[in-house]
């Protein structure tokens, strides 16, 4: 599965910018209400970190029909025009079509394509429907790698206790369990690429696969970490988006960023099976105490959905996960929140699918579609414990799982190891 031949637009466009040192790329598909913002920051940003460099912001975009690249160059054009003198001039926008399957990763792909081709050691990439980015974010992710000292800069956000479910539940604790860093936002959205991380993300066989379409953010991550690239995190405050309830809006993304996360533990199998590295990402730039949204959660419906998933998928639940772990999910489930979903309970459940991820006892999307309901009640036994804690002290709490992921670590190795061994 080869990447596509480069095709007319981005040749042309890289012959026309010449060069550039560093790249700003924003994915989007009808994000006209919101990218204009995220456009002028990125403008101001380079001016402020990189003034009279030679520089460009980038909006990849999926054919948007509500008129968001031309939203995008208007906002860019009227910020260098309000930057002036050398530091507006040497800021230069375009705007191209990506190519491939729907989703970010096409999108992010044209852009390591160009950066790559106009020269730029150092790439930015920004969610286009931020509303919190301030034209420090440029300098926090671009000039750790810009500088060569990094190759791989992460996000971290100051986020609420109930925002971000899917990363404190699973993502988090298991990529920091299982290959290192500590990174604590590995699907923020927001990164910094260096020149040598970005060549290896062109040349990796991945892009007519769904890490195209959905999971290139923490394709991103795993990469820079089992690849030994030298990866950092950058406070950058609040990311102020649309924070969505866990029980209503969450299903599809987990299927798909989990089903990314389990893929990857079988590329790089033999890095995580062979021990852990020690020590963590170095941590940039001093926290930044800014506002984030208040999140609306409705945990009844999310454990109503946990017990009818219980009672419904348990042919499902009985060939992916062993049955002593099968009982102890029912009594909880059947508890309607009074006992909580643990932490050990929720940990040797994830490994357990990710092992009956690698066999393929079942169709994979469908074991991914059967982990959704376990999450909610895992999540809603999140809340209920912390509803009346602050952020900080529900943070321990994520931290406690992270540890609990890597006590059990060995454990999940050995069933890996296992279940590769079997005929």
């Amino acid at each position: 599965m080869s990447p596509p031949a480069p095709d007319t637009e981005i040749l042309a466009l890289a012959s026309e910018i010449g060069d550039a040192r560093v790249v700003v790329g924003i994915p989007s598909f009808n994000n006209g209400h919101s990218i204009g913002h995220v456009a002028a920051t990125a403008a101001h940003g380079l001016a402020f970190a990189f003034p009279g460099v030679r520089s460009l912001v980038l909006n990849s975009d999926g054919g948007s029909t509500d008129g968001t690249p031309a939203r995008f160059r208007e906002h860019v054009d009227a910020a260098r025009g309000f930057i002036g003198g050398d530091a507006g001039d040497a800021i230069r926008a375009a705007s191209i079509r990506y190519r491939g399957p729907s989703g970010k990763g096409s999108a992010f792909r044209d852009i390591f394509d160009v950066a790559s081709r106009v020269g730029a050691t150092a790439v930015v990439v920004l969610d286009a429907d931020l509303r919190s980015v301030t034209p420090e974010w440029i300098a926090r992710l671009a000039s750790p790698v810009e500088s060569g000292e990094f190759d791989f800069v992460a996000p971290l956000y100051r986020r609420h206790k109930f925002d971000g479910t899917i990363t404190n539940s699973i993502i988090y604790p298991m990529t920091a369990a299982l290959y290192g860093g500590n990174v604590r936002q590995p699907i923020g959205g927001d990164f910094g690429v260096g020149a040598p991380l970005l060549r290896a993300y062109l040349d990796a066989d991945v892009w007519a696969t769904d890490v195209a379409r959905f999971g290139i953010d923490i394709w991103m991550t795993t990469t820079a970490l089992a690849g030994h690239f030298r990866v950092a995190q950058a406070h950058l405050g609040a990311k102020v988006h649309d924070p969505k309830d866990p029980g209503s809006h969450l299903a599809k993304m987990l299927v798909e960023v989990v089903g990314t996360a389990f893929g990857l533990l079988e590329q790089y199998e033999s890095v995580w099976t062979n021990g852990i590295p020690s020590g963590s990402a170095q941590t940039l730039g001093d926290a930044l105490d800014s506002p984030h949204d208040p999140v609306s959660v409705d945990v009844g419906r999310m454990l109503e959905q946990f017990r009818f998933g219980v009672e419904t998928l348990t042919p499902v639940y009985e060939i992916a996960i062993p049955a002593a772990l099968l009982r102890q999910i029912a009594a909880t489930a059947a508890s309607h929140g009074s006992e909580p979903f643990g932490d050990v309970l929720w940990t040797r459940v994830v490994y357990a699918f990710a092992a009956a991820f690698r066999r393929r006892a079942i169709a994979r999307d469908q074991l991914l579609s059967s982990l959704t309901p376990l999450y909610l009640g895992r999540v809603a036994s999140f809340i209920l414990e912390n509803k009346d804690r602050s952020d900080e002290e529900a943070e321990e709490q994520v931290q406690l799982l992270a540890r609990t992921f890597r006590s059990l670590r060995s454990d999940f190795v050995a069933a890996w190891r296992t279940e590769r061994s079997k005929p």
